[in-house]
């Protein structure tokens, strides 16, 4: 069994190059799977690295646009 790699919203946004800004607008929107750990009013994002590659994946022919 291997274990699950786990991420920052800080480094997923230096991993695609974009603000952390984004990528926790990318969460809201529902185009990047994220677990709060933090509370509703705090949230604190974990974001599989497995979620970032599929995002990769879905984007590779649009691209990712602030």
């Amino acid at each position: 069994m291997s274990a699950t790699i786990t991420l920052t919203v800080a480094q997923v946004a230096e991993r695609l190059g974009i603000s952390p800004k984004y990528v926790r607008k990318l969460i809201k929107r529902g185009e990047l799977k994220a677990s709060n750990v933090g509370s509703s009013h705090k949230p604190l994002y974990r974001i599989r690295q497995q979620a970032v590659e599929t995002l990769l994946d879905e984007r590779t022919v649009t691209g990712i646009e602030e």
